[in-house]
């Protein structure tokens, strides 16, 4: 009697555990989304891609709250130039047979010095044409001030002697024009213009970021309503939304994007110097360049989703007791895409950014006074012409083309991820 009682009492406990097993499954597979997580985590690459898009999206958004160097700013003395030209006034002085030796090259340094300074003013007050400027005049200002203080350096007297031979020391003020890594106050150094490469980078990731993820967001937008309508109410308005969705996948876009470089570069500049919009006036016309080129194929997979869906008895049933139509598309067929529709957004997120970055390094996408990776690139590449530059700024190449990369390849392990994570026929 006690061994049934005991057998009976097992049994009871067993059914029990069974029963509240089946709860929990039950409890945690009540949320789709959280099905989802579940699935997510088991995709190792796709967690090392989400974590590693979590440093990078903090490194560019939080840690110019602690990093606070302009990343537009020469770091080097602002008053070099000048200084140079203190100290050959005074070498005139001296002896005036300096000045006859110079030349025409003291009339072109003077000549230049002038425009900086003015263009430093202008920058100063807010003149982003200006502060474009600034950046290739200081480069022409280094360049003719390190030239000149070597003249002055090598002048030989009536007596044979170089009285100046000193002053060849005052080079190292502009030179190098890159500083390396670990250089006091510049853990990642400085690009060809004296501007701290660390708060360059920073900015140019918040800029990738936003032009990514943003243009990424208009092309959901817009590629799902096309979507939604086409593959919902069908017919002529399908056929129609489908061609036009057909010609536009059939516009070769990056000869297109530059073609168009310089009515961008118009608008760009409108929009930064006429409305005053500064640094959104430079990413908006690549936000909205993006997004116009870039919602076709999304459109393509919401209404495939969506023809399969308006047979479900659930429409039928809201399409009979006379659900408007605006309200069966936002609220029983768009949530039922949404899954497939922000893996898609993911995966076009790094396209973006990759397409930015292409476009900026071939000197066609952002412009002064924004930054981003590409443009980073492409500065490196105008200014770095030899093997000897690379070993020397090799901080200017592969540092923000490593954070790219894995940016890039980060984006797509997550959003193969998620795209194995909606799908329940999936193995994880």
């Amino acid at each position: 009697m006690a061994d049934k009682d005991q057998e009976k009492k097992v049994n009871n406990n067993t059914n029990n555990s069974a029963t509240n097993n089946d709860y929990e499954v039950a409890q945690e597979s009540y949320s789709f989304w959280g099905a989802v997580w579940r699935r997510f985590r088991r995709h190792k690459l796709a967690i090392v891609g989400l974590w590693i898009l979590v440093f990078v999206f903090i490194f560019s958004f939080i840690g110019p709250v602690f990093y606070t160097l302009d990343p537009s700013e020469n770091i080097f003395e602002e008053d070099v130039a000048n200084f140079y030209m203190y100290k050959i006034n005074q070498a005139i002085k001296q002896d005036p047979g300096l000045k006859e030796y110079l030349g025409t090259m003291l009339t072109d340094f003077e000549q230049t010095l002038a425009r900086a300074n003015d263009l430093k003013a202008k920058a100063a007050a807010g003149d982003y044409q200006a502060l474009s400027e600034l950046s290739w005049s200081r480069s022409d200002l280094a360049s003719a001030g390190m030239q000149i203080i070597s003249m002055v350096a090598s002048y030989t007297d009536s007596n044979g002697n170089q009285p100046f031979a000193s002053y060849i020391d005052l080079t190292r003020y502009l030179s190098p024009p890159g500083l390396p890594v670990g250089a006091p106050g510049h853990p990642l150094g400085t690009d060809d213009q004296g501007r701290d490469l660390l708060a360059r980078i920073m900015f140019g990731g918040k800029v990738s970021f936003a032009i990514g993820i943003a243009s990424a967001l208009i092309a959901v937008i817009l590629g799902s309503l096309v979507g939604l309508v086409a593959g919902y109410v069908g017919g002529i308005v399908d056929s129609l939304l489908m061609r036009f969705v057909d010609i536009m996948l059939s516009i070769p876009t990056m000869p297109l994007l530059l073609a168009l470089s310089p009515l961008l570069r118009r608008w760009t500049k409108s929009l930064t110097e006429g409305m005053g919009l500064g640094v959104f006036g430079s990413i908006l016309p690549m936000v909205l360049v993006l997004a116009l080129f870039g919602w076709m194929s999304l459109s393509r997979l919401v209404r495939a989703q969506v023809l399969s869906l308006k047979e479900q008895q659930f429409i039928e049933a809201a399409q009979a007791i006379g659900v408007p139509t605006s309200r069966i598309l936002s609220r029983h067929l768009f949530p039922n895409v949404i899954a497939p529709v922000v893996v898609a957004a993911s995966l076009a997120v790094a396209g973006n950014i990759l397409s930015e970055a292409s476009l900026s390094f071939l000197g066609f996408g952002i412009q002064p006074p924004a930054t981003s990776w590409g443009q980073i690139l492409n500065v490196a590449v105008n200014f770095i012409n030899s093997p000897q530059q690379i070993v020397r700024y090799w901080n200017m190449i592969f540092i923000p083309g490593a954070l790219l990369f894995f940016t890039v390849l980060s984006f797509n392990f997550a959003g193969d991820g998620l795209r194995d994570a909606v799908d329940p026929r999936m193995k994880l």
